[in-house]
């Protein structure tokens, strides 16, 4: 935590209290003056020190989250903490036409699809050895858990994140991590064989060796032949 973050605060104009409240706290996160994992201050002392009502803090807070910047904590250590999940927004976007009918599971896939093949491309042009060594001490973390089947979406997840950051692309990164959310929250847990977590590792390893021989078409057919494993965990009782 920072030096009293309440003297970093001005109170706002009266007719745009609630934009002005929130345009300084992204300031702030902006200028890293406020960290990620930074609290904030509680309601009633964010209220003073903008002085304003609490039900303006409350709004003010409510459109920080919803923007991924802010994450609202419940229990002992709860309150408003500093995040940056700006993927947030396109998550709620597309799963909103997901809850409502207009699109199905398909949908998502194909938008994944497109993603990810034209990322692991864009990664194999850029890759580094130490990027390299990085995604190949990621995609261990499937063997090492191979034993807590509730760690296998987070591990594969994990290792298609890291091949977008690798692409040099935030926008794909927001893109992929809005698409795994979406289907972790979409798609039933299920429980899947040792086989099939040893598969879904050494599909990561032949990725990670076309992208280090710079085989880009190869790259995107072997992303193409992974992805076409999400579909079985679709139900827990399609298992390998």
């Amino acid at each position: 935590m920072k030096d009293d973050v309440s003297q970093l605060f001005t109170p706002p104009k009266k007719e745009k209290l609630h934009e002005s409240i929130v345009a300084q706290i992204k300031s702030l996160i902006q200028s890293k003056r406020l960290d990620i994992g930074d609290k904030l201050p509680s309601e009633r002392d964010l209220a003073k020190s903008f002085q304003v009502s609490r039900v303006v803090i409350r709004e003010s807070l409510r459109s920080l989250e919803q923007s991924g910047l802010i994450e609202i904590r419940a229990g002992s250590n709860g309150g408003a903490y500093i995040s940056f999940n700006l993927h947030k927004p396109l998550f709620d976007a597309a799963f909103n036409l997901y809850g409502g009918g207009k699109e199905g599971l398909k949908y998502f896939l194909e938008a994944r699809h497109a993603i990810e093949c034209f990322t692991v491309r864009l990664a194999a042009e850029k890759v580094t050895s130490q990027g390299l060594e990085t995604l190949r001490k990621i995609n261990a973390n499937l063997l090492r858990d191979i034993g807590d089947k509730s760690k296998l979406r987070e591990n594969n997840g994990a290792f298609h994140v890291a091949v977008a950051e690798m692409s040099g692309n935030p926008l794909l990164v927001l893109m992929m991590r809005s698409l795994l959310q979406i289907l972790d929250v979409v798609l039933p847990k299920s429980v899947q064989s040792d086989k099939y977590v040893r598969d879904t590792y050494e599909r990561h390893e032949a990725i990670i060796k076309a992208m280090e021989e710079k085989a880009f078409d190869r790259c995107e057919e072997l992303m193409a032949i992974d992805l076409e494993h999400t579909v079985k965990l679709r139900l827990p009782e399609e298992k390998e």
